[in-house]
């Protein structure tokens, strides 16, 4: 059964897949805007950031959709509704396979697209490790940039590896980090 889920999964992931690549082939260029983020939650220790997760997960990035728009016109900020099939879970509860993340970011009016700086556009198939915060509404959020890891191979990749806490992960492998998370769980449980 499940192999089936993941087969059906991957043969939509292939066709959305195709269609974006279409879509923006066809499309004009965009012009892209480039923000700094500014984060409310920034952590000194990895049990910090493994403290102030309500979900920390494995997943694999299936999808994106445009969300909500806050504000108009210019000053308009996107959002975009990722995603996720859940390969396992560190830390949290969460029902379903699948969870959705929105992220501050994409196409404003006029096709002008708004990028922040925590480390861009999921890739779909690519699996992550995740720190997130509940909305309350069954969605998620991602802490900060020193909550998101690509997992490229078995390595983790961090989006700012110059920072103190991506860099206790960039670089470790999966199962290496996924300890060091198991372990600062049992401590603070």
């Amino acid at each position: 059964m499940k192999k089936i889920v993941i087969l059906s999964l991957s043969l939509a992931m292939g066709v959305a897949t195709a269609l974006a690549v279409g879509y923006f082939l066809m499309a004009k260029p965009q012009q892209t805007r480039m923000v700094q983020a500014q984060w409310k939650d920034v952590y000194r220790t990895v049990g910090g950031l493994v403290a102030g997760a309500d979900l920390i997960v494995i997943a694999d990035h299936f999808s994106a959709q445009p969300g909500r728009v806050v504000g108009e016109g210019e000053d308009a900020t996107p959002f975009t509704n990722n995603t996720f099939v859940v390969e396992s879970i560190l830390r949290g509860v969460h029902e379903g396979s699948t969870l959705e993340l929105e992220q501050t970011g994409g196409i404003m009016a006029g096709g002008q697209v708004l990028a922040i700086s925590d480390g861009g556009p999921y890739e779909p198939g690519s699996r992550y490790l995740l720190f997130l915060k509940s909305k309350g509404d069954g969605t998620y959020y991602l802490i900060s940039h020193q909550a998101r890891y690509r997992i490229e191979g078995d390595i983790l990749e961090g989006v700012d590896p110059t920072d103190r806490i991506v860099s206790q992960l960039h670089g470790r492998s999966l199962s290496r980090g996924r300890d060091l998370v198991r372990k600062r769980v049992k401590m603070i449980e």
